[in-house]
């Protein structure tokens, strides 16, 4: 039986990134709509914001900023490598395995029961394999679709982490070490650019052909950049209603299929206006309110593909053939479960499972933060 008095109430991991963790709860609840977008709106609003997608570099960008912010100066040896990549294990894996072992088990029980998908993954040893170690967005096994399919930004992330403590190593060797990033970035925008697609980079482009290293090494690029001038952009320390203007033309240009590095452009404004907040201002009560829900963005994540194509695209779609009401109602439930499942994984599963990996003894037992922010 659940014992609901083991549940604490969310707050935030610190005061020292309110409004980035405000920016991620809220880019996830977009990504959520945008795999369920399909189901309400017609085909030609659904490929118009197929935009909506790029939530993902949102992701990507923070991440960079906030894992550079807890580890630049805590890595400078082989131990101290170690101990990061436990940390990323430690978060990333067990819910990453536990969806992964979910969605083959939903798929395998579709397949008997002879349930139409136009996206079923590929059941070979391999496959699943490449999916479980986090590889599959470097290493194809030949089938383009894989279980618990978003996981492929989670792959792309703990290949920036193995990544990561080299760049870093070498930045430190580098004068200027803020060229250093900025070279990066600018590396990194012009191969996606010049990846087989020239200047007129498209939606789908920059979603579905261009490779997804390349997206991850774009956003980490512009977070790490982010870390190493943040005392330089005092300036862009903009009013939250500017901040959220900002927000709101992004959520526009997604949804009206504008240019990809239009929304790229917005979001690295935005997100620059946000950590330029948590540098020198501080956090009105809505941020300090949705901040602690930052912590349910990897949760939400991971979750909410499972319940979309349970309850919106299997039960409302295929079985009921609903439309209009019947779809609002199933989503409505479908949120609510996505919402309800992410907390209680995150409080009863992910966190004690952090806990046990980080005290294994394996390159020693968890250290010391920098900042009190929980990476």
């Amino acid at each position: 039986m659940l014992k609901w008095s083991r549940l604490q109430p969310l707050v935030a991991t610190s005061g020292e990134m309110l409004h980035l963790d405000t920016l991620r709860f809220l880019a996830a609840l977009g990504i959520v709509f945008h795999h369920s977008k399909e189901f309400m709106l017609s085909p030609a609003a659904t490929e118009r914001s197929e935009g909506l997608a790029l939530f993902v570099d949102m992701f990507f960008i923070i991440s960079g900023y906030v894992i550079s912010y807890v580890y630049f100066d805590r890595i400078d040896d082989l131990q101290s490598y170690g101990r990061f990549l436990k940390k990323r294990i430690a978060r990333l894996f067990p819910l990453h395995l536990l969806t992964l072992f979910l969605s083959a088990a939903l798929y395998a029980g579709f397949a008997a029961l002879q349930l139409p998908s136009r996206h079923t993954p590929s059941f070979s040893p391999l496959c699943i394999a490449d999916t479980a170690i986090l590889l599959h967005s470097f290493i194809h096994c030949g089938n383009d679709h894989y279980f618990n399919g978003v996981s492929w930004s989670i792959s792309v992330e703990m290949i920036m982490y193995i990544g990561f403590p080299i760049a870093i190593i070498l930045a430190r060797n580098v004068k200027h070490r803020d060229v250093f990033f900025i070279v990066t970035i600018c590396a990194a925008i012009v191969l996606g650019l010049v990846h087989r697609y020239g200047v007129d980079l498209s939606i789908h482009d920059w979603t579905n052909n261009l490779h997804p290293l390349l997206r991850g090494l774009f956003g980490f690029g512009v977070g790490v950049a982010l870390l190493r001038l943040r005392h330089r952009i005092k300036r862009l320390t903009l009013h939250i209603f500017i901040l959220s203007a900002g927000f709101l033309a992004i959520v526009a240009a997604m949804l009206a299929g504008q240019s990809p590095m239009l929304i790229l452009a917005l979001i690295i404004f935005v997100v620059t206006g946000a950590v330029a907040r948590d540098n020198y201002a501080t956090a009105i009560p809505i941020v300090m309110r949705i901040a602690p829900l930052g912590q349910l963005t990897y949760s939400i994540y991971m979750w909410h593909w499972l319940f979309i194509l349970v309850f919106i695209n299997i039960v409302g779609d295929k079985l009921m053939k609903g439309s209009g009401v019947v779809i609002a109602v199933l989503s409505l439930i479908c949120y609510s479960c996505i919402f309800i499942t992410s907390l209680l994984s995150f409080q009863l599963f992910e966190s004690p499972m952090r806990r046990a990996i980080d005290n294994l003894s394996i390159f020693g037992k968890r250290d010391t933060p920098k900042s009190t922010v929980m990476n």
